[in-house]
């Protein structure tokens, strides 16, 4: 029977459906292991991305003869401190916005009446039937547009008081329960700390004759990652301490300098340094509370903060190239284009994951292309 096995073996086509088949079995019994263990893969993932992003940290106390726990320590703590002031920042914000949904129908009113009258401007005027009667539908639909707008805004943000200022409560929630984020504490704080040692064993499942290049290339894999990483919280940063600043002379402008302007601004300003990690969409959605909050203080005040907004938006445009260029040793122009093409075609994981890997294939291309054979005699 083993002959015929060998045989049999010996057909090319009956190889390609044996591994066909193999490739099936592997792949059912992938997806029937990340379906059945998604949320423990998914805890899992988090506390491995958190502990790999704060490692750098742990290893600067290394570098200075301190303890590796110490720095775990000081990770945890630092992060309690993070959550707790957002948790201050955003409550101030909350009860911002909650002063702006009891307003919001005395700010619309003004423009639904001067819709509401708008027929009766355009009537001392002679016009065509026809171009009278689609002003007069026009005026109707723009009446019914800012009635519809002014209801969904108000529910839309009762439904965000209704959650709170709470980002420790938004995480939990994210996470699908407290116990989950427990499970992700605890596991980071296990992988924080013998990271070196998890990094190891994993190396060690590497066959000896590979482990040379695959320790390069990991080591050249974290290069580019780190470096992102290191642009993107400097970015960030940056962001938010400017966001912070021309918010408070923004708002102080027309309420005073006080503790409760800086108080707001400081607010926008760890919004728009927490949604600065999200590419496009960030400025957008992190524009949008102070937009609101100046409303109130009138047109003049919304046009103001709308142009310093957009200001910072331009002055962001050129600082952050700028930033992740020497983080990455991209150019600016490269990053931009990365970030555009991968949004484009894989949505905002793909913006995220753009520079990153453009980074990466830069290493990849300068140390081995340009050095191989291939290139250096064709």
């Amino acid at each position: 029977m083993s002959t015929t096995l060998s045989w049999a073996w010996q057909n090319p086509w009956i190889r390609l459906v044996v591994y066909l088949l193999l490739a099936g079995l592997v792949f059912w019994l992938l997806s029937w292991v990340l379906n059945g263990a998604r949320t423990a893969i998914g805890i899992v993932s988090t506390a491995f991305v958190f502990s790999y992003l704060a490692s750098p940290v742990v290893r600067w106390f290394e570098q200075r003869r301190l303890t590796r726990a110490l720095g775990v320590v000081v990770v945890f703590v630092g992060l309690l401190f993070f959550l707790g002031l957002a948790t201050v920042l955003l409550a101030g914000m909350t009860t911002q916005l909650a002063r702006f949904v009891n307003n919001l129908p005395s700010l619309v009113e003004p423009l639904v009446g001067w819709a509401r009258g708008l027929p009766e401007q355009i009537g001392r005027i002679e016009l065509p039937p026809v171009l009278l009667e689609a002003l007069n539908q026009a005026t109707l639909n723009l009446q019914t547009l800012l009635q519809a707008f002014t209801q969904t805004l108000l529910r839309g943000l009762q439904s965000l008081l209704a959650q709170g200022g709470n980002l420790l409560g938004f995480f939990t929630g994210l996470l699908g329960g407290a116990f989950q984020l427990l499970t992700v504490i605890t596991i980071s704080i296990y992988l924080l700390y013998d990271l070196p040692r998890v990094g190891a064993a994993l190396f060690r499942a590497v066959p000896l004759p590979y482990q040379p290049k695959v320790q390069e290339l990991a080591q050249k894999a974290d290069a580019a990652f780190g470096g992102y990483v290191r642009g993107t919280l400097l970015g960030a940063l940056f962001n938010g301490v400017l966001i912070s600043l021309a918010m408070y002379l923004s708002f102080g402008a027309f309420q005073g300098f006080g503790v409760g302007v800086l108080t707001q601004a400081m607010s926008l300003g760890f919004l728009a340094f927490i949604f600065s990690f999200v590419p496009v969409l960030g400025v957008i959605i992190s524009a949008i509370p102070a937009l609101l909050l100046a409303l109130p203080l009138g047109w003049l005040a919304f046009a103001v903060v709308a142009l310093v907004l957009w200001v910072c938006n331009q002055i962001q445009g050129v600082v952050w190239p700028i930033i992740m260029g020497r983080t990455t040793s991209l150019h600016p122009v490269t990053g931009i284009a990365a970030v555009l093409i991968g949004g484009s075609l894989f949505g905002v994981a793909g913006a995220l994951l753009a520079v990153p890997l453009v980074a990466f294939f830069k290493i990849l291309y300068n140390d081995y292309y340009l050095n191989s054979r291939f290139y250096q005699e064709g």
